[in-house]
């Protein structure tokens, strides 16, 4: 077996996965800021 080196592990599809769920993490808050925007507005 190899002896693993730090540092040279290929994470690109860790760091695109983790971009990923940024991006839906972000666009989630939106929804649900806008959501209970609307519902303050219309005394829901």
């Amino acid at each position: 077996m190899a002896e693993h080196k730090p540092g040279t592990m290929n994470i690109k599809t860790q760091e695109a996965t983790f971009a990923g769920f940024i991006h839906f993490v972000k666009w989630a808050t939106i929804l649900i800021l806008a959501v209970l925007i609307f519902m303050a507005l219309v005394n829901a």
